[in-house]
């Protein structure tokens, strides 16, 4: 018999048990969420974080009751500066997992951030009583074989150290870094802006109502009338600080549009200062009271300037004496003076303003108006809160007004600290202006000018002939020459050069200088009185004991040494205006003791040669870089064309 094998019957699959389909499904949905969050942390790595949210967003559809992708996407938000979404998710991983450390420093940063410093501190306390716990939460392990790390372990900032995991311990430490903080924060809330009965508190309302953005600053006040500007937090390079719309700004061309700026216009004034403008539209608006859209910054310039020269009394000036800060602050006295009573005549409804008024608003203008340009035109403005910032050089920022922003925007130039002030430029300048305009004096100031006094000796039996030349040069009385200067060979400084250069010509000088200056009118060259150069050995000699003389004599004007002002700041001078008087005559006397050392030294050059002199400068080279200037352009050259063996 032949066996015929029989085809068997398939049996039909048993149904499947539902635990068993759970379980599938279970098991294939972890794959997916982890395969996501892995993704997300690569993304977050290489700082793409608006994908790294969309990625994480993914996984949490997928997977709802894992802490671990709330605290990675608040991470990503806090990177993208939404402190706001950073805190929800921050919360959510917090009633997921209550004990997690991690989860509360995820609220905690969000909260400081967010400047709610005092919710900050709760969340930073509650993540450092949870550090010493073993509490981190045990998220299922990806299959994956995926190299990247856990974003939970990540900074919640975008820092340059992106991927470090973070122990308990260095939790702990972070916790208790971001603690001290908070404190410190929190110690700053007595700010101005945070006292609602200072005026400042409602300036710094009005302008964030208005659109304006200073998030990372805040006041500080050191005394009556004198307050800073801080930083609230680390503030980083290039990193816009401040913004102030358009319509904030009191600037010369708003002013102009105002009814009091046309009819000073319409009687045909022509002030001398574009602060003319803003100062009568600043009274304008005062006048006003709280009906002026800037009443609120107008409440907070000060009512009086004391250290203002202008206002010194007998004994302060008296402290000047020798000082040509004294001629300054007359001329500013008289000029206000003069303008005031102009427009006064001329504008009915000017007079409603006294003289003190206006010499009030042309100092609040002075001392805080910016130069800046708006559409192409050049104008100067009043720019509340960027006029905060003291002065220090090299500045901490820069500035300007942005068209496309419409409105004036501070930049930082440096990188500042938490807490640290953040200053302005005034730009550089002599004490004199300083003191006059702001009131204040540089202890250390390159700046500083002097004024010396140059007479042609009319004695001279070529006076005539010499004054001709010089008439040629100066518009000013010829014979007798004020050279406000610094103790450097610039520009100004060789004005005063080139005027003793003249004035220490000798016969056959006189008639080769002469005939040099008709051969450049024939040229058609521009004569300066700054580029008339060294003449010779002798007249350059002859030079250096003419300004020695005026250098000495500018020094007996004065009452006190430098030794004896040095004496007295270094014992401590606790009033402030009289400080900045001996700070402003001692800086005037260092200048013109430049200048005597400067003749001494050159003198002596003079009178070497060549080769002597070579050696001079090399054995006191970078001695005196301002001096090596005057060796290198004036005595080098002579020397070497006179004396070259």
């Amino acid at each position: 018999h032949i066996r015929i094998p029989m085809r068997r019957r398939k049996k039909k699959n048993a149904a499947p048990k539902l635990s068993d389909v759970r379980r599938q499904r279970k098991k294939h949905l972890d794959e997916k969420s982890d395969t996501s969050k892995d993704t997300a942390n690569r993304l977050f790595s290489e700082r793409k974080f608006e994908r790294a949210v969309e990625a994480y967003s993914l996984a949490i559809s997928q997977d709802k009751k894992d802490p671990t992708l709330y605290s990675n996407r608040s991470a990503a938000y806090a990177a993208l500066g939404k402190f706001g979404k950073a805190f929800n998710d921050g919360e959510t991983a917090v009633s997921l997992a209550p004990k997690w450390p991690k989860a509360h420093f995820r609220m905690g940063y969000a909260a400081e951030r967010s400047s709610r410093y005092d919710e900050a501190l709760k969340h930073y306390e509650n993540g450092l009583s949870l550090c010493a716990e073993d509490s981190r939460p045990n998220p299922k392990k990806s299959k994956s074989k995926s190299n990247s790390k856990p974003i939970d372990s990540i900074s919640p900032t975008p820092t340059r150290t992106h991927l470090k995991k973070l122990s308990d311990r260095e939790i702990l430490e972070t916790c208790q870094r971001r603690v001290l903080r908070c404190c410190r924060l929190l110690h700053l809330e007595s700010r101005i802006e945070t006292d609602t009965k200072d005026p400042f508190y409602n300036m710094v309302r009005w302008l964030k109502e208005g659109g304006s953005k200073f998030p990372n600053l805040f006041m500080r006040r050191y005394r009556t009338n004198h307050r800073g500007v801080h930083a609230l937090r680390d503030l980083d390079y290039e990193e816009e600080i401040l913004y102030i719309p358009l319509k904030f700004i009191m600037s010369s061309l708003m002013a102009k549009s105002s009814s009091i700026c046309k009819q000073i216009a319409e009687a045909k004034i022509q002030p001398a200062s574009s602060h003319t403008w803003i100062a009568a539209f600043l009274l304008s608006e005062k006048s006003k009271n709280k009906g002026s859209f800037f009443y609120p910054y107008i409440s907070i310039l000060p009512e009086k300037f004391p250290t203002i020269p202008l206002f010194f009394g007998p004994d302060l000036l008296k402290e000047l004496k020798g000082s040509f800060a004294l001629d300054r602050i007359e001329s500013r006295r008289q000029h206000l003076k003069e303008e005031y009573e102009m427009i006064a005549a001329k504008v009915p409804e000017f007079r409603k303003f006294s003289h003190d008024d206006f010499v009030w608003a042309r100092l609040v203008v002075i001392t805080r108006v910016f130069g800046i340009v708006v559409k192409g035109q050049k104008t100067d403005g009043l720019v509340p809160y960027a006029d905060m910032l003291n002065h220090k050089i090299p500045s901490d920022t820069g500035w300007c007004y942005k068209d496309e922003k419409g409105g004036f925007v501070i930049t930082t130039t440096r990188r500042l600290s938490m807490g640290a002030e953040v200053f302005d430029s005034y730009g550089r300048k002599c004490n004199h202006r300083f003191f006059v305009n702001y009131g204040f004096s540089l202890d250390e100031n390159p700046e500083n000018e002097a004024v010396l006094r140059v007479l042609l000796n009319p004695g001279d039996p070529e006076a005539a002939e010499k004054l001709s030349i010089l008439r040629a040069f100066v518009r000013r009385p010829a014979d007798l020459q004020a050279h406000q200067v610094p103790c450097r060979y610039d520009q100004k400084t060789k004005a005063l050069f080139g005027f003793c250069r003249i004035c220490a010509l000798d016969r056959k000088e006189i008639i080769r200088f002469s005939s040099l200056m008709r051969t450049s009118q024939t040229q058609q060259d521009f004569l300066l009185i700054d580029g008339v150069g060294p003449v010779s050995i002798e007249n350059e000699r002859r030079v250096l004991g003419i300004i020695s003389k005026a250098a000495r004599a500018g020094m007996e004007q004065f009452e006190t040494t430098i030794e004896h002002d040095e004496k007295l700041l270094a014992e401590g001078v606790d009033n402030l205006n009289l400080r900045n008087c001996i700070v402003m005559r001692l800086g005037e006397k260092k200048v013109l003791k430049w200048f005597i050392r400067l003749a001494e030294k050159g003198s002596k050059m003079l009178n070497m040669s060549f080769f002597r002199f070579r050696y001079e400068v090399v054995r006191t080279l970078y001695e005196d870089k301002r001096f090596d200037q005057y060796a290198e352009e004036v005595i080098e050259p002579l020397v070497k064309r006179e004396r070259a063996f």
